[in-house]
């Protein structure tokens, strides 16, 4: 009786009572898989192969000395080299873990691409024929949707002609369709758990019936408004439902359960959130400006959403988050390096170097100069099978302001050079470098240290130049540095979102290094390393004041496998640790991993955005490339303001001219990714062992 009752009070009112049923699916269908995913099991630690010094096998223990725990490892016999002698110190753990060299994932890429263009091809030639039945569904989901009222659908796909919104959901469609292919969904040895199987044909069913329900809604109300806001929303759904099918492909590490040390800071979620939906406003005011200078055109305005409003959200983000991590700089503000100068450990992980590896001791050294505390310089030699282990030998005898010594390693890849290094170290503060990284003889690492105290800060990073200037792999990386790490890290850092502090010249505390194990054995160890920190509650910095210049690959080549090496590295961190997100202190690395999603989903939103230049062209022919053109230049103009600014902080005025071809390094950055999704198989699950 109170059941009817209700049910005739809300028709009164013209509520939709099969939406709300719907709705209540859906977010029951949500709040299951999120619970899924949060209580999926985890291990305690992060994967890392911990190496501890060990005693000689074959002395005796010393009288009444304690046993040590089991540890069935073998004690590795490593040769030590300082500079005055050369000792054999038994190590636990080193050699354990062997990085073998990635092979070229050509098939994944060719079958990745020709499926999407062959379906993509027959969704465009046959588009009327195989939608018509998705209009009936739309217009039977708007029947449910809005019972007991009749649905007020004014719009469906095939019923007018076809524009650039309507193959939104076809080409999304394509995509997932080609990763399923691709990645071992259909079919693929060793084949993907059937487990995976179900999940993505889950998300497929679901993406398909919340696409019906967004159609079934938005084309009940007229008007080219209502139409925009769709294209956001389809285009959003689409990038996350595609960013879930994607996951489904991939063999990432065992999620890790990690502790917070520090209480609660609520305050950086509201920042975060805050701004982040105040910069979607102040996108969307400017996509309606530059839709008025260009006039009402109904097929272009699809594009200048799908373009600017990612770019400018971003751009408004860092914007507004840039000045407020200073603000806490300035509120925090570190002590003088005269007053906090802690000893420092320099860690060289080194294989095959000899080509730089003295000098970057030497400038390590001239830094340590600098410097008011005491220095050690460590080199992990990893097996190397050059002159390397000579040379740095050569250079610790040559130390003028540090100690040093050389680790002779059997070869296990960097993580096992770090860990290595790490369990000899002795300074309270280590400073990770790379051996083909060159420290500056004028500003050194010094500013870097006095971060430390404050108890709140667990990572910092120096500035990272690159060494040469000739190339363009070389230009392209110094556009990289300006936009990413002087731009938007320090912004993303102010708001606990900072994803990466990067490996080749960032400190940490040595006592946070030993307790969580050092570096994972895999791609991407300092990214792992940075969000593991920042689950612990602790605040990451950046450091203008201290400066290194990297080697920066010198051909196409070399750069695509540093950077499916990258590529691989960041998803593996952010796949083992998405439960910050879910855990009950998110603003602690879960931020950092949100923002990752979001600019990954973006990714495929962007690659969106060069298919639908493909249909403008088609659909308006060449005319419509002028105000293309314009779009892509207004695109260009909104980047190149802080580039060219953040480039004269670098002191690199010659690069100016090499704005332009700043979208080239996204694009190649976007392709390489592909080839890392093509190496996380089911081959790659071994590496996590």
């Amino acid at each position: 009786m109170f059941l009817n009752d209700l049910v005739g009070f809300l028709r009164s009112l013209g509520v939709p009572l099969g939406g709300m049923l719907i709705g209540f699916a859906l977010g029951g269908a949500i709040f299951a898989a999120a619970e899924w995913l949060r209580r999926r099991p985890e291990r305690s630690d992060a994967g890392t192969n911990r190496i501890q010094v060990a005693r000689d096998p074959a002395a005796p223990a010393p009288a009444g000395a304690t046993a040590p725990p089991p540890d069935r490892r073998p004690a590795v016999p490593v040769k030590v080299s300082t500079a005055t002698r050369s000792l054999t110190v038994f190590l636990r753990g080193v050699g354990v873990s062997p990085n073998a060299p990635l092979p070229r994932a050509r098939g994944f890429v060719a079958l990745l691409a020709a499926t999407f263009i062959g379906l993509s091809a027959v969704e465009l030639a046959f588009f009327s024929e195989l939608f018509l039945p998705y209009d009936h569904l739309v217009g039977d989901a708007g029947a449910v949707i809005f019972w007991p009222a009749p649905w007020p659908g004014v719009y469906a796909v095939t019923s007018a002609s076809q524009l650039v919104p309507d193959y939104i959901f076809p080409m999304y469609l394509a995509a997932m369709a080609a990763f399923a292919v691709a990645g071992g969904l259909v079919y693929r040895r060793p084949a993907l758990p059937a487990r995976r199987r179900a999940w993505a044909l889950g998300l497929l069913l679901l993406y398909v019936g919340v696409e019906v329900v967004l159609d079934a809604v938005f084309f009940t109300v007229p008007g080219q408004s209502v139409r925009n806001l769709a294209i956001v929303v389809r285009t959003l759904t689409g990038g996350v439902f595609l960013s879930g099918l994607v996951f489904c492909t991939l063999s990432l590490p065992v999620p890790q359960r990690v502790k917070a040390r520090f209480s609660r800071d609520t305050a950086s979620l509201l920042q975060f959130f805050g701004t982040g939906v105040l910069s979607v406003l102040l996108a969307g005011v400017t996509i309606v400006l530059v839709d008025r200078v260009l006039g009402d055109q109904a097929i272009l305005l699809p594009f200048t959403l799908l373009l600017l409003l990612p770019l400018v959200t971003l751009e408004a983000f860092i914007g507004l988050n840039r000045p407020l991590y200073f603000r806490q700089l300035r509120r925090r503000r570190p002590p003088p390096v005269s007053q906090f100068h802690p000893s420092v450990s320099i860690l060289m992980p080194a294989y095959n170097e000899e080509r730089w590896v003295s000098e970057a001791i030497r400038l390590a050294d001239v830094a340590a100069g600098k410097y008011p505390g005491p220095v050690e310089i460590i080199v992990g030699n990893d097996g190397s099978t050059d002159r390397t282990s000579e040379l740095a030998r050569q250079a610790i005898q040559n130390l003028r302001h540090a100690r040093g010594m050389v680790l002779d390693l059997p070869h296990a890849g960097k993580s096992n050079g770090l860990n290595a290094a790490l369990a000899l170290a002795t300074g309270e503060i280590v400073i990770r470098l790379d051996a083909d990284t060159f420290v500056s003889e004028r500003l050194g690492f010094a500013a870097i240290i006095p971060h430390f105290a404050d108890p709140e800060v667990g990572g910092v990073q120096g500035a990272i130049h690159p060494r040469q200037r000739k190339g363009w792999t070389r230009k392209l990386r110094a556009l990289e540095i300006a936009w990413g790490h002087y731009f938007q890290r320090p912004a993303t850092m102010g708001v606990r979102s900072g994803e990466v502090i990067d490996g080749l010249f960032s400190a940490f505390r040595r006592k946070d290094l030993v307790a969580l194990g050092g570096w994972v054995p895999w791609n991407g160890e300092d990214t792992e390393l940075s969000i593991r920190i920042q689950r612990l509650g602790y605040r990451v910095r950046m450091e203008f004041g201290a400066r290194a210049y990297e080697d920066v690959p010198e051909d196409y080549d070399a750069l695509r496998r540093q950077r499916v090496r990258w590529a691989r590295g960041i998803l593996m961190a952010n796949g083992q640790h998405y439960p910050s997100l879910l855990g009950e202190t998110p603003e602690f690395g879960g931020l950092g991993v949100l923002f990752w999603f979001l600019t990954f989903a973006r990714s495929g939103v962007r690659s969106l955005v060069y298919v639908f230049l493909v249909l403008l062209f088609l659909l308006l022919g060449v005319h419509a490339l002028v105000d293309v053109a314009f779009l892509l230049l207004l695109a260009l103009a909104i980047r190149a303001v802080p580039l060219a600014y953040f480039l004269g902080r670098m002191g690199r005025w010659d690069m100016l001219p090499w704005i332009p071809f700043f979208p080239i390094a996204s694009v190649l950055k976007q392709t390489f990714r592909f080839e890392a999704f093509g190496l996380m198989g089911p081959d790659a699950s071994h590496e996590y062992a």
